[in-house]
């Protein structure tokens, strides 16, 4: 079999007898993503990377270049795009050493690549880095191909393949630099963000991890999803959207639960937005992963210590934080997952008035309601009422053709806190028509707050409709990206009677029957 050897990786070729799905460039025209069929491993998908292959001779001067580049370029100040930086360097120095390199034409732009590739970006996973598609990237050991999550086809292996473990250790502590901290046998767990915010978990050596030293990269979103994207892409509709806008508006609290990768974080960031500007917003989190449009925000994270003889002192917990939060004196306290005795500062927060919104890592709402209950949280029963409303999120299967099916995030219950025991479904999701279904008529907090506002049930339903038809409305006009629908969504808190009344108008004017969207 001819394989392509770049040390320290090996990168598999694609074989004539592989089926190309899909391809596309992530940095044209140097790095190609093919999404190929494996027929040695039943037909199964893989991820595979193409790149513009260097000669001896060229690989010879991309090493002689690099080391130049390090030794010759002088520490300088924050630059604002370290990467033209770099680039107008390496050409200064194959100018001043042009009858070493001969950098001319093709050679200049490949080597170029591999420079930015390998000096600045992430190595053999530097196209990986920079594909939008891919949420996870994932190695466990040497020998092994590295595996990647791709949002359209899940789990797949790539052709990149760590040749051994002594190589992958220097990687592993490539990243830790980047990451600035450190890895060791004597410290040979990692975790940290990236400079791009990525979370990266590692093991070094085999002190942990006896198969070898391992790795994975959750990528950060730049730019999160908005409520109108999740609402396109059938996570949720939205009058369910506009019921959550409503209670949040109203400061009551939720709770998300769901799988590892079922989109808890993405969909607490979306429904964050529904927080009206000017509310004192904390949020509470082990990495920074939520990102809010909102002035009045403070962003907390935890810091782990590696002090010797076991000393944690400058060890900063979740616990510690959502403490601290409550001097901030916050509308909203935000908590990305609750997993410990924080809950429990959580919930006495709440029953002070403070907004609490998070997520708990549970495969049903059932199961997220006994691990509350459980150590370490022991959040005792009298309190789950102070949650007011739990919901569930998970991938579910959907038929693509007669022989493939494509994975999706569902919402698939919402359910208020009535007492301990008693859970009234407002919300639940129809699998065999993939269609949301509200229950107005359960909600327990509608009455509520009907009463305090001296309104009719009709009343509060009624603005709940009007919020769903302003989302469409959106929708319609294609308003998809975050920032752009947070500014219509507080345009709408501000001043909601005109706001509507622009939407309405809009959506007759294309054609909708409006009225039939309020009754449905």
């Amino acid at each position: 079999m001819s394989i392509i050897r770049r040390e320290p990786i090996t990168v598999l070729p694609i074989k004539p007898t592989y089926t190309i799905i899909e391809s596309y460039y992530v940095y044209e025209p140097f790095a190609k993503v093919n999404i190929v069929t494996i027929p040695e491993r039943g037909g199964m998908l893989g991820y595979y990377i193409e790149e513009f292959t260097l000669t001896p001779e060229e690989h010879e001067i991309l090493e002689k270049l690099i080391d130049i580049l390090t030794e010759e370029l002088e520490p300088t100040e924050a630059i604002e795009d370290l990467r033209s930086y770099v680039t107008k360097e390496v050409i200064r120095l194959a100018n001043k050493y042009r009858s070493v390199f001969k950098l001319t034409g093709s050679r200049r732009a490949k080597i170029l690549y591999y420079v930015e590739r390998n000096l600045l970006g992430y190595g053999p996973i530097d196209p990986l880095m920079r594909d939008p598609n891919i949420e996870d990237i994932s190695c466990d050991g040497a020998g092994k191909p590295i595996y990647v999550w791709h949002k359209k086809y899940e789990s797949l292996p790539t052709n990149i393949i760590f040749n051994d473990a002594e190589h992958l250790n220097d990687f592993i502590m490539r990243l830790a630099h980047k990451a600035g901290k450190h890895v060791s046998i004597a410290f040979p767990v990692l975790d940290a963000m990236l400079p791009e915010k990525h979370r990266l978990a590692a093991t070094f050596g085999t002190e942990v991890s006896p198969r070898g030293p391992t790795f994975t990269i959750r990528k950060f979103r730049e730019k999160p999803l908005s409520p109108t994207e999740l609402i396109k892409s059938g996570v949720i509709d939205e009058t369910f959207a506009a019921y959550i806008w409503y209670m949040v508006e109203k400061r009551k609290t939720f709770m998300i639960a769901g799988g590892t990768g079922a989109g808890k974080t993405t969909l607490l960031n979306a429904f964050s937005l529904f927080i009206r500007p000017g509310m004192k917003i904390v949020t509470v989190e082990d990495t920074p992963e939520l990102n809010l449009p909102h002035e009045n925000w403070v962003q907390l994270s935890t810091r782990v210590s590696y002090a010797i003889v076991g000393q944690k002192t400058s060890e900063i917990t979740l616990y510690d934080l959502v403490k601290i939060s409550l001097r901030y004196r916050p509308d909203y306290i935000i908590v990305g997952e609750v997993r410990g005795e924080e809950a429990f500062v959580l919930f006495q927060a709440m029953a002070t008035g403070h907004g609490g919104l998070s997520t708990i890592h549970a495969e049903t709402l059932d199961y997220a309601i006994k691990r509350l209950m459980s150590p370490p949280m022991n959040i005792p029963p009298a309190y789950m009422k102070l949650m007011n409303i739990f919901m569930h999120i998970q991938r579910v299967v959907k038929p693509k053709t007669p022989t493939r099916f494509k994975i999706e995030r569902r919402v698939t219950i919402a359910q208020e806190v009535a007492n301990y025991n008693d859970y009234r479904t407002v919300m639940k999701w129809n699998p065999l028509k993939d269609r949301h279904e509200m229950f107005f008529k359960n909600s327990v907090l509608i009455k509520e707050l009907a009463k305090q506002a001296s309104l009719t049930v009709e009343d509060v339903v009624d603005d709940i409709q009007k919020r769903a038809v302003f989302l469409r409305w959106l929708i319609a006009r294609n308003i998809l990206d975050v920032w752009e629908v947070a500014r219509y969504i507080f345009k709408y808190s501000f001043d909601p009677y005109n706001t509507y009344k622009m939407a309405y108008e809009d959506l007759k004017s294309l054609g909708v029957d409006v009225e039939a969207l309020i009754k449905a």
